[in-house]
Parts: structure tokens; C-alpha cells; sequence
């Protein structure tokens, strides 16, 4: 009787989990005008470098397939045609078409799955810029041919600023798509090397937008790896830990001018944030938490948010309930404060002690509140 009863329970757990299975079945129906007939490769793309064959099968002559798999949870995937032609493709269930033609398969429409349109989108922005890239390239490369100087510092500057407009779209579309994969993806396109700051705060929002998931697992992985190989990206010698604070003197809501030296004589926490950044969003829970619990026990924040349009920051001041001083010039990545303190990716911040001594970098999360009560000694609440 036990083993009948042991079979029975069997076989139902072993149905419900074929339920389950299907609930989480993707199917990818293809249709690639002029694609010549080949095996076509399902790849899945994981976090952490690990590439996976998920399916394949052969096209026939009109350039029709078909491909299933079992998604846990969504995911990045790809379809690998020969030779070296992909389609990427944010995949979380249901029925997804995809259509095209061979000689301009970048152009390809995606239907069934809002995540994969998309991602499209946005490897389509980074293919402009891209084509921007090299195009300037050349340009610098044929000015230093010629030797003009004057107008080859200028192409150099313009380059620049196209490579820190790139960088600010892909960490923007990072931090605000609302589908994990396309997160994922566009933060392993920036540099560990340069972004080591981001990626630092993203690695830990990423938790916080999509908790328990195997991606945010792999990324975090990937991360840590990443962070190990690169040295910590370091500002101007005046802001190391260990040096006097440079001073910073930006306009308030109200248009007074309030200076990060006038703040002397408490712990000061020096934050730079963005109404715009979805990590500095997701951390202001906690800096608002660390303002409330100490102070009253000398410590205070001074905030320099790098927006451009004063009602978007105001309004994120409003909403995220930030009661102490906040500043801003309202010139984005040139603001004043973010070229002196050499940023590179927020959110970031500098913790000062009295003396207007910096003693610590770049603390989030618990961590602020965690360094304030051994500085301050401060019972646990």
C-alpha cells in the first residue's frame, strides 16, 4: 500500500512539474527571406559568460524554422546563423516571430515579446554610435596625417564627448529597462576598468530590481571576477581617502549658494546623485535612513545631483523624501563638483570627518550606516 501510495504521489509531482515546465516553454518561429538554407543555433547567453545550445534545427528553402525551449525564468538568448550572424532576442515565454531578410538581417522585426523589440531598440542606438566612432576615427586619424593640431585637439574632444554620451545612454537604458536581460546586457558592454564604480552600484541594485534570479547570480559572479583584475579606478590626488576635502560651492532649490565648507565641524557625508539614475534611486532608502538615524549626533549630507532640468530634481527630492542640503549647477556630467572630484559614475560619495578630512569612499547600501555607528558609537537600533 505505501509503495502504491509513494508511485501515486510520484506521478502527480512529476505532472505537476510537466505543467510547470510547459508554462515556461518559449517557442521562436522564424522567417528569413533569402536566408540560405543552414542549421539555425538557438544559443542561451548567460551572465557569466556561459554560452548554452538550447535547440537547433535546419531551414528550409524559404527560409522557414522553428525552435522551443524551457525558459526558468527570462532570459537573453540568440540565434546563431552561419557564418557568424546573430539575432539577439530577450526571451521569457509564449510564441515569438521573427522576420527578416538575409542581406539586412539587422533589420529584423521581432513579434510576441515586448522585451526582445526592445533590446532591439537599443542595439540599434548602439550601432549609431558605433558608426559615430569610427567615423571620427578616421577623421583623427587623417588630421594626424596632416598635422593639424589645432583642429585635431578639437576632433579629440568631440571624440571624448561622444564616448561619454555613449556611456551615459548605455548605463541610462541599464539602469530604467524594466526586463533583467536587457539590464544584464547593457552593463557587459561597459569597460570593469572604467566603470568599476558603476558596476559596483549596479551589481548591488540588481538584486534589489530582480531578487532570487539565476542572472542576478551569474552577473554578480561575473563581477566579482571582473573587479579583481582591475585596479580601482582613482580620482585627482585630492580626493584619495586620507585628503582634505576640496571645497564645492553650488546653488540650492532656492538659489542660494551653499559651500561644502560651511558644513566643517560635522561627519559629512558628500553624495553625488541624479534624479535620472536608478541605482542612486534605489540607494536613497538608505541614505535616508542613515541622515534619520544620526543627525542629530553630528552628522548631515551634502548632495550634488548632476540633472539637467530642475523639476525633474526637485521632484525626485520630493518623492524620495531628502531633507537636507541638496545643490546643483544643472550642468549634468560637467558640473563644477563632478570635475573636481573627478566622477565617473554615480551614485558615488565621499564620507568627511569634522576637519574636512575624506575617510571614506563610496559606501552603500547598510554600509553607511554600518561606518557611522563605529565612527559615532552608536548603540544598534
Amino acid at each position: 500500500m505505501r509503495s502504491k501510495q509513494l508511485l501515486l504521489i510520484f506521478i502527480v509531482l512529476s505532472g505537476l512539474a510537466a505543467c510547470s515546465s510547459d508554462n515556461r516553454k518559449f517557442n521562436i518561429i522564424g522567417n528569413i527571406a533569402g536566408l540560405p538554407p543552414q542549421t539555425v543555433i538557438l544559443e542561451q547567453l548567460n551572465a557569466n559568460d556561459i554560452i548554452s545550445i538550447v535547440d537547433s534545427e535546419h531551414s528550409n528553402a524559404e527560409g522557414h524554422f522553428e525552435l522551443s525551449g524551457i525558459s526558468p525564468e527570462p532570459g537573453l538568448y540568440r540565434l546563431h546563423f552561419h557564418p557568424n550572424k546573430f539575432i539577439l532576442l530577450s526571451v521569457d515565454k509564449g510564441n515569438i516571430k521573427v522576420t527578416g531578410d538575409w542581406s539586412n538581417l539587422e533589420n529584423y522585426t521581432v513579434g510576441g515579446s515586448a522585451a526582445s523589440e526592445h533590446l532591439k531598440n537599443f542595439v540599434a542606438a548602439i550601432r549609431e554610435h558605433l558608426c559615430d566612432f569610427n567615423t571620427m576615427t578616421i577623421v583623427i586619424d587623417t588630421l594626424q596625417a596632416k598635422g593639424n593640431d589645432s583642429i585635431l585637439t578639437s576632433a579629440k574632444k568631440d571624440f571624448a564627448d561622444m564616448r561619454l554620451q555613449f556611456t551615459q545612454l548605455v548605463e541610462r537604458y541599464a539602469d530604467t529597462t524594466p526586463y533583467e536581460a536587457n539590464a544584464v546586457f547593457a552593463a557587459r558592454i561597459l569597460n570593469p576598468a572604467t566603470e568599476v564604480n558603476y558596476l559596483a552600484a549596479f551589481s548591488q541594485s540588481l538584486g534589489r530590481r530582480f531578487p532570487g534570479t539565476r542572472m542576478t547570480k551569474d552577473f554578480n559572479e561575473y563581477y566579482a571576477k571582473a573587479s579583481v583584475k582591475q585596479q580601482p579606478v582613482k580620482g585627482i590626488a585630492s580626493t584619495e581617502s586620507g585628503a582634505m576635502a576640496p571645497d564645492v560651492n553650488l546653488q540650492a532649490t532656492d538659489g542660494k549658494m551653499i559651500s561644502l565648507s560651511s558644513l566643517r565641524g560635522h561627519y559629512v557625508l558628500l553624495d553625488f546623485w541624479a534624479s535620472w539614475c536608478g541605482p542612486c534611486r534605489a540607494e536613497n532608502p538608505y541614505v535616508v535612513a542613515a541622515y534619520e538615524r544620526f543627525k542629530s549626533k553630528n552628522f548631515t549630507i551634502y548632495s550634488v545631483s548632476l540633472d539637467n532640468k530642475k523639476d525633474a530634481w526637485e521632484k525626485a527630492i520630493k518623492d524620495d523624501g531628502l531633507s537636507w542640503t541638496q545643490v546643483s549647477d544643472l550642468k549634468g556630467w560637467s558640473s563644477s563638483a563632478a570635475v573636481t572630484y573627478a566622477i565617473q559614475a554615480i551614485p558615488s560619495n565621499f564620507l568627511i570627518d569634522p576637519s574636512g578630512k575624506i575617510i571614506a569612499r563610496n559606501l552603500h547600501g547598510e554600509q553607511i550606516e554600518e561606518t557611522l555607528q563605529q565612527l559615532l558609537k552608536t548603540p544598534d537600533p
